[in-house]
């Protein structure tokens, strides 16, 4: 299966590989260790927990990689380059036997030696572990450390995203000898950092102290690294300019105060922003049942003022979930519901909602806030009464993985179709918050998972086709990520993540 060939991107991947492949877990650069240095960067939420198999993806990454090594990691050209694990392979022709060579000498931040059976522990942990992206081993039905060398993964099908999940928290190896109760504060991984948890003010600043076992501690030239939570898109702007913080992320509207200031901008390519439409059965907004309602505030909602209002046109229009570039892509999908109120208003009608409908949707101003008085005028034009409820960083992915609304705003960034169907539209996805089993949508993912090459391409268009047609979502455009950094720092753009990982650091002198 192809995959998307990201955009924009500064760093050169062909001599990155090599380094990795030879005994790197950094950027590829040589970079000497600094006993000095400390970098601060301002995160836009908090963390809830630091327990890999209770953990989501996105914003809690920023936390848990300076503490968690990953089996595989993805590279800043989107390309899975070793880690703990050294290689990897399916070894039979249906794609359902997996190993992997772990590599040697590594150690917990405890001393502990990192064995092939503390990572098939950790696998089994986190498969059995019923956390939010446990989703990412479900098709591993037996996990068994082979010998000094090799970690086996049986699958009872096809799972062309399991390396890619490797990446993620399910890659990240926990100590056999952790107390399960502790990892919630106090990560026990092999990572480059250990977290100072006598220094780290929880909610407000987190302390990393250099992992003396750490075996490619070079890679790492921050002896100190602290994330402090700055959930206000204004007040993380104003850290980096005053040096509080040496990089954030900053949203659109305010790159031109920060290269005024003499920050550095760097971009990246990023998720789709939009509504997830959740409340397809009609649990709690009934009128979301309806295609033609969903249909509806695709045709209702500006793509093109939207694009220009929150991101000053730096992205991309679309309808889609799945990203440019990748196989599901179909770039036909995007005129799909150009902007035409009249239309939106018959099909409201057609679904016997010509009066309209109250619609609560939660509000998160540390993202776009500028989206939100938009959203409630454009839906209010056809007859759809938004009602908001405050909703706080501090609370995470948790509250927007729950089916507590009907419908809600968010950014989505990933590169991968099979990650993105299995996260967002099978019927076990997190963000599946209802559990809809669309026969048509269950149908074509089994078929997906199946295939390979061309067949497999041509049937994620078929999938993306019709969940558009569906209008399971509302996505607007795919925008580019912006970090403000100060002159102390280098930083190499990551693209899908909203803020870049450790990796990706350096001293600029």
């Amino acid at each position: 299966m192809t995959q998307r060939k990201p955009l924009g991107l500064l760093a050169a991947a062909a001599a990155l590989a090599v380094a990795l492949a030879g005994c790197s877990a950094g950027s590829g650069t040589d970079k000497s260790a600094q006993p000095d240095r400390t970098l601060t960067i301002g995160m836009t939420s908090d963390v809830a927990t630091f327990d890999p198999a209770q953990s989501q993806v996105g914003g809690p990454n920023q936390y848990m990689l300076p503490v968690y090594d990953t089996l595989i990691r993805k590279d800043d050209d989107g390309k899975l380059v070793p880690m703990l694990a050294t290689s990897w392979k399916y070894t039979d022709s249906s794609n359902t036997v997996f190993e992997l060579t772990i590599r040697d000498g590594v150690k917990f931040s405890d001393g502990t030696p990192l064995t092939t059976e503390a990572v098939a522990a950790s696998l089994q942990r986190f498969r059995d572990g019923k956390g939010p992206r446990a989703t990412g081993l479900a098709y591993v039905t037996d996990i068994k450390a082979v010998d000094a060398k090799t970690v086996r993964l049986t699958l009872s099908a096809p799972d062309p995203a399991l390396a890619e999940n490797l990446t993620l928290v399910a890659g990240m190896i926990v100590n056999p000898k952790a107390d399960a109760a502790a990892l919630t504060s106090e990560p026990a991984g092999a990572g480059p950092y250990v977290l100072d948890t006598a220094d780290t003010r929880r909610g407000d600043v987190y302390v990393y102290k250099r992992n003396k076992n750490y075996y490619n501690a070079s890679a790492f030239p921050f002896a100190t690294l602290n994330i402090k939570v700055l959930t206000d898109p204004t007040a993380r702007l104003n850290a980096v300019k005053t040096g509080q913080v040496d990089a954030t992320y900053g949203l659109a509207p305010q790159v031109a105060e920060a290269k005024a200031s003499g920050l550095t901008v760097i971009t990246g390519a990023g998720g789709w922003q939009g509504l997830f439409l959740n409340d397809r059965l009609g649990a709690k907004a009934p009128a979301l049942a309806k295609v033609q309602v969903r249909q509806a505030i695709n045709y209702a909602i500006d793509r093109k003022a939207m694009l220009k209002a929150l991101a000053l046109d730096q992205g991309e229009i679309t309808t889609q979930i799945f990203a440019p570039g990748t196989p599901a892509y179909d770039k036909s999908l995007d005129d799909k519901y150009p902007f035409d109120p009249k239309k939106a208003k018959e099909l409201m009608a057609e679904a016997g909602y010509a009066d309209g409908f109250t619609l609560t949707m939660p509000q998160l101003d540390s993202l776009t806030p500028a989206a939100y008085p938009i959203i409630e005028q454009q839906l209010a034009d056809i007859g759809i009464t938004v009602k908001y409820v405050p909703a706080t960083a501090a609370a995470g992915v948790a509250q927007f993985t729950a089916d507590t609304y009907p419908a809600y705003m968010l950014v989505w960034g990933s590169s991968n179709n099979w990650l993105d169907a299995t996260q967002l539209i099978a019927p076990t996805a997190a963000f599946n918050t209802f559990h809809v089993a669309d026969p048509k949508i269950t149908g074509l993912m089994s078929q997906i998972q199946a295939s390979t090459g061309q067949k497999q391409d041509a049937l994620f268009k078929e999938l993306s086709a019709y969940v558009v047609d569906q209008a399971w979502f509302d996505p607007w455009y795919f925008n580019q990520n912006a970090m403000f950094v100060d002159s102390k720092v280098k930083l190499t753009p990551y693209n899908y993540a909203i803020m870049p990982p450790i990796y990706n650091y350096s001293p600029a002198d």
